[in-house]
């Protein structure tokens, strides 16, 4: 008997449990939101021209002129003064024209409306110092020295006087005349003419016709 109800009570133990059923399952969480970072832009201009990933046109001009490049760092140098002991609208105001600067910057397609973006934030100072070893302007052409005509021999233009050919003979007063009609091809060359009236047109030919004056006119 006594056996019976310790068999009895091992059993009742058993009984009690759950054979053909699954445990409950927790109750299902939603998993966190994952934060994503707030994709800003700088609040200050750095020194150093970002020039990694895609870039636009106007920022890769920056990273590729050196002009471009010397503007963006004197510009972000001079900012950085500007913050030394400033307030906080005057912070607040270097932000508006840096995003100011880079919508303008990034919308431009050329060099020279870079250029311009940034110096409409630079401050012109009092004397407009090149940086060494970068573009510097030509020098200015230096001027051509001017050559002075040497005041002629005062020989005699009127021609009422006695004829070249008279004088002199009509074969040198004929080689006078076709040397005058060499340079001097639109004056009345002829031996009814003066010498000294000859001579002073065959000079100025001379003179006029610079560098390509035939070799008769040092014998005049």
């Amino acid at each position: 008997m006594n056996w019976k109800l310790l068999f009895l009570a091992l059993l009742a133990p058993l009984a009690a449990c759950d054979w053909g059923q699954q445990p409950a399952q927790p109750p299902h969480r939603p998993p966190p939101p994952v934060t994503r970072p707030i994709d800003r832009g700088p609040d200050w201009l750095a020194a150093v021209p970002y020039c990694e990933g895609a870039l636009r046109r106007g920022q890769w001009l920056v990273c590729d002129n050196k002009g471009l490049n010397w503007l963006h760092r004197t510009l972000a140098n001079q900012w950085a003064e500007d913050r030394q002991g400033a307030t906080r609208q005057q912070l607040w105001v270097q932000r508006q024209q840096l995003q100011a600067l880079a919508s303008e910057r990034d919308a431009c397609e050329t060099a020279e409306c870079v250029a311009t973006a940034y110096r409409r934030y630079l401050r012109k100072p009092d004397r407009w110092v090149p940086e060494p070893g970068g573009w510097n302007p030509p020098p200015r052409p230096r001027p051509r020295p001017v050559h002075h005509r040497p005041p002629a021999p005062k020989y005699n233009w009127r021609d009422n006087g006695a004829t070249c050919a008279s004088k002199i003979g009509w074969q040198k007063a004929a080689l006078l005349a076709r040397q005058c009609a060499v340079v001097n091809p639109d004056g009345q060359c002829g031996p009814q003419r003066s010498c000294g009236a000859l001579k002073t047109m065959i000079l100025d030919g001379c003179w006029d016709m610079g560098d390509r004056k035939p070799g008769f006119c040092g014998r005049v």
